[in-house]
């Protein structure tokens, strides 16, 4: 396994964050999309910013504390048809070691809280590995100061070519094609329920 750090977590207006995994001696980088909610959970613990109130990264990690469960490393593991995996690794109070089969954006966002180092497998950097450029990436997310009315901040979703032309549920539509396409799940889902919600309301 190779050691990666978190590069930062960037920004596009034509698509869904990108989190960045550099390699931590070396110049090789991995790129992979994520959603919104994910992209302020990382970028705010890469940031060393709290959030107002703990959302469930920081739950998580009480959780841990609290069983004497500890994260030991995450890794990205596997990259199948575009979709990244990974796993998260955690030794239990009686000294016995569990992976855990894990998102790679859930596993990063509990290695920052915890501190547990973060690797990649050569053969996914072998097929997904880049050089690193900065020039090349959108800019980097860099959150503001907390809203004291806001428990966490709000990111732009990615503009859609002719959005203005189109009603609401067919823009919804297209932004659930695009979160499937990019592999933003989590935002497909909260897309699929208000989708559902708007086309049970016009059956009524």
């Amino acid at each position: 396994m190779v050691e990666m750090v978190v590069g930062g977590v960037y920004l596009n207006a034509q698509s869904y964050p990108r989190l960045v995994l550099k390699q931590k001696e070396g110049d090789i980088c991995l790129q992979i999309v994520i959603g919104p909610f994910e992209a302020i959970a990382i970028s705010m613990a890469h940031n060393n910013q709290k959030p107002l109130r703990p959302i469930s990264y920081d739950l998580a990690c009480t959780l841990l504390r609290e069983i004497e469960a500890r994260v030991l490393k995450v890794e990205i593991t596997d990259l199948h048809e575009g979709t990244f995996y990974a796993e998260v690794h955690l030794e239990n109070s009686d000294g016995s070691v569990v992976s855990l089969d894990s998102r790679p954006s859930d596993a990063v966002a509990l290695a920052l809280r915890t501190g547990a180092p973060i690797y990649a497998a050569p053969a996914v950097l072998a097929e997904a590995g880049r050089p690193w450029s900065a020039e090349e990436l959108p800019k980097a997310l860099h959150l503001p100061a907390p809203d004291p009315a806001e428990e966490l901040p709000q990111l732009p979703l990615p503009v859609l070519p002719s959005a203005e032309s189109l009603s609401h549920l067919e823009l919804l539509k297209k932004r659930l094609n695009q979160a499937i396409a990019e592999e933003a799940y989590e935002e497909a889902a909260r897309l699929r329920d208000q989708i559902a919600g708007l086309e049970q309301q016009a059956a009524t």
